[in-house]
């Protein structure tokens, strides 16, 4: 009876005034290996990889581009979120890969309550192996950590 009454509310409300999805921001690259040979189309590559798979299994996410986030210089919180608010986004997720070495690379990801800015949750993974098949596992494992968080 109450999920037939609640949902006869919800009904009613109006579809605008609630915001659903996650902002999926633009994956970056920190890269500490200083490793000679330049590497910048694979790793724009394995960044496109990520961001795909975050885009493709995360329920409700919206890609916010480069050009979205323009305008936000220094990158401040506060500018960033009020791009999720615009993309009418509840959740951000923001994620950076540091590489270490060929071996050796993390991700430190970020959700965000974008209308509060409060701190969901925050992991920080290992994974080893600059190459596709890395990355994409790596990608898949986050999925997994972040869908989990709903559980």
């Amino acid at each position: 009876m109450r999920q037939t009454i609640y949902a006869a509310i919800a009904a009613l409300m109006p579809l605008t005034a609630v915001a659903e999805g996650i902002a999926l921001f633009p994956v970056k690259l920190l890269d500490t290996s200083q490793e000679v040979r330049d590497q910048t189309t694979d790793h724009e590559r394995r960044l496109g990889i990520l961001t795909d798979i975050l885009y493709s299994e995360l329920d409700g996410a919206k890609l916010i581009g480069l050009g979205s986030i323009s305008h936000c210089q220094p990158q401040t919180t506060d500018c960033l979120l009020a791009v999720a608010q615009d993309a009418e986004t509840t959740q951000a997720v923001f994620v950076v890969v540091q590489k270490a070495s060929t071996l050796i690379l993390q991700i430190f990801v970020t959700l965000v309550d974008v209308e509060s800015g409060e701190l969901i949750a925050s992991r920080d993974l290992n994974f080893r192996g600059d190459n596709d098949e890395s990355w994409r596992h790596a990608g898949m494992f986050l999925v997994g950590q972040l869908q989990s968080l709903g559980d």
